[in-house]
C-alpha cells in the first residue's frame, strides 16, 4: 500500500480549499447612488476633508464603480480584541510620554490600524465610524501600487522602461511631450508635469469626482496633446498629491497589458493577497477605471504590505520584481534630500518611502495620514487609515513614525542579551 497518498490527497484539498478562496478576478459594474448623503453632503462637497470619515467608505453613492466580491467560502476572522491605546509612545509635538491612543486620536486623527505580524493579525483598532468589513477609498495613496504595477509590467516585458509614454497609447502618438518622457520617468514619479487649478478641476470634472461631468469621460480629456506639452516640475518631500499624470500611467498600463485596470492589478496583486471583503474601483461615465479610486479594507490594505514581506522572503513564489523591492531598502547614504518629519535619510523612491534609521523599512504615505508601513526585518505590517485636516504636516509625518515605533515595541519581543 501506497502511504503517500494520504499525504498528497491532504496537500490537494488544502490546494482546492485555497483556490476556492481566492478571488476570480471578475469585477461587477455599479452605477452611481444618489449622489447625495443626508442634507449637507453631495457630489460638489463629498471630498472634503471634514466629510471624508463618512464618505470615502461610501463613495457608490457618488460614483459608479467596478466592484469585487469577496470569496462566498472564504472563512471569517474574527476581530482581535487587544488594545493599543495605553501603549507607551513619545509625543514628536513636545517630546514627552504619552499613550499610542492619545498620538492615533489627537494629534493624528487616526481612523483605523491593523497590524500584522508574520502574516497574522496582531492588533487591530477602529474609530471614528470606520467599519472592519467595507472599502475606502485610497484616493492618491493608490499611486505608488500604480507604480509598482508599471515596474511588474516591465519585469514581464509588457513595458520598456527606455521606451517613450505615447509609444504605449496610440490616441497621443501626436504628443511632442510625451514623446519626450520615458516609461521609467513616470514610474519614478520624482517629477510631475504643471497644472494650473483650472486645468486640475477640469481633469476632475472630466473624471466624475466633482460636479458637472459630462458623458465624454476621463480618456477625452487625457487625449488633448496640448495637456502634455508643459514643463515637469520635481515633487517635494513625500507629497504625491493627484493629478492627471496618474491617470496618464493608469492608461498606459491597461494599453500595455491589454486589460482594465482593475483586472491588471486583481491579478497580479489581489489574488495572491486573497482579500477578505469586497474591492471597489471607482470609474468614470464611460466604466475606465480612476487611478486614484482603489478602495480596500483596512485588513485587506494591510495585507497588500504582507506581499512585499513574502516577495522578500520567498522571490521564487512573488511577483513582485526583487529588484524593486531592493530598491526601496537600499540604503540613501549621508547625501539624500530630508523629509522633514521624517528619520535622516528618508527618500522617496516610486511613491513609497525609503525611511531612514533601522535598515529595511519603507512606507506608503497618503495625504491625511494613511499610511502602509512596512519591516522587513520584523515581518510587521502596520495599516492605517487617517483623515488627518491638513496634507503632508511634517509633524503628522513624525507621529506616524512615532506610532509605527510604539507599535512594534509592543508586537515584537525584544531579544534578550546571552
Amino acid at each position: 500500500m501506497n502511504r503517500r497518498w494520504p499525504v498528497v490527497l491532504l496537500l490537494f484539498s488544502l490546494s482546492s480549499a485555497a483556490l476556492a478562496a481566492t478571488p476570480t478576478c471578475q469585477f461587477d459594474r455599479l452605477p452611481a447612488g444618489e449622489q447625495k448623503l443626508g442634507p449637507w453632503i453631495d457630489q460638489g462637497n463629498w471630498l472634503a476633508i471634514e466629510h471624508q470619515r463618512l464618505t470615502l467608505q461610501a463613495a457608490t453613492t457618488f460614483m459608479p464603480a467596478w466592484r469585487l466580491a469577496p470569496a462566498a467560502d472564504r472563512p471569517a476572522v474574527p476581530l482581535v480584541e487587544r488594545s493599543l491605546d495605553d501603549w507607551p509612545a513619545v509625543d514628536p509635538y513636545d517630546g514627552k510620554a504619552r499613550s499610542l491612543g492619545f498620538l492615533l486620536d489627537s494629534r493624528l486623527a487616526a481612523d483605523g490600524v491593523v497590524v500584522l505580524r508574520n502574516g497574522q493579525i496582531v492588533a487591530e483598532r477602529y474609530r471614528n465610524g470606520l467599519l472592519p468589513d467595507r472599502p475606502r477609498l485610497l484616493l492618491d495613496a493608490t499611486r505608488p501600487l500604480l507604480n509598482l504595477l508599471g515596474a511588474m509590467s516591465v519585469s514581464q516585458g509588457k513595458l520598456a522602461a527606455d521606451k517613450s509614454v505615447s509609444r504605449y497609447i496610440p490616441a497621443l502618438a501626436a504628443s511632442g511631450g510625451l514623446r519626450k518622457i520615458a516609461i521609467q520617468r513616470l514610474l519614478d514619479g520624482d517629477e510631475r508635469h504643471t497644472w494650473s487649478p483650472e486645468e486640475l478641476a477640469a481633469w476632475q470634472q472630466a473624471a466624475g469626482w466633482g460636479e458637472g461631468a459630462n458623458g465624454n469621460g476621463l480618456r477625452a480629456w487625457l487625449a488633448q496633446p496640448s495637456h502634455w506639452d508643459r514643463p515637469l516640475s520635481e515633487v517635494p518631500d513625500a507629497r504625491a498629491t493627484a493629478t492627471p499624470d496618474d491617470d496618464l500611467l493608469a492608461w498606459v498600463l491597461a494599453e500595455s497589458n491589454a486589460q482594465p485596470l482593475a483586472r491588471l492589478f486583481c491579478e497580479q496583486l489581489l489574488r495572491r493577497a486573497q482579500p477578505e471583503h469586497e474591492v471597489l474601483w471607482l470609474s468614470d461615465a464611460q466604466g475606465v477605471e480612476l487611478a486614484n479610486g482603489l478602495g480596500l479594507s483596512l485588513r485587506d490594505f494591510a495585507r497588500l504590505g504582507q506581499l512585499f514581506v513574502e516577495a522578500r522572503g520567498s522571490r521564487s513564489r512573488a511577483r513582485i520584481p526583487g529588484w524593486f523591492i531592493e530598491t526601496l531598502v537600499a540604503s540613501s547614504g549621508l547625501r539624500s534630500a530630508e523629509i522633514k518629519g521624517l528619520s535622516k535619510g528618508s527618500a522617496r523612491r516610486y511613491g513609497f518611502v525609503h525611511l531612514g534609521g533601522a535598515a529595511n523599512r519603507v512606507a506608503l504615505i497618503g495625504t491625511h495620514g494613511t499610511s502602509l508601513y512596512i519591516d522587513f526585518d520584523k515581518r510587521l505590517v502596520i495599516a492605517t487609515f487617517a483623515s488627518h485636516p491638513q496634507a503632508y504636516a511634517p509633524a503628522t509625518l513624525a507621529v506616524l513614525e512615532q506610532a509605527w515605533k510604539s507599535i512594534e515595541r509592543g508586537v515584537v519581543p525584544v531579544k534578550k542579551a546571552k
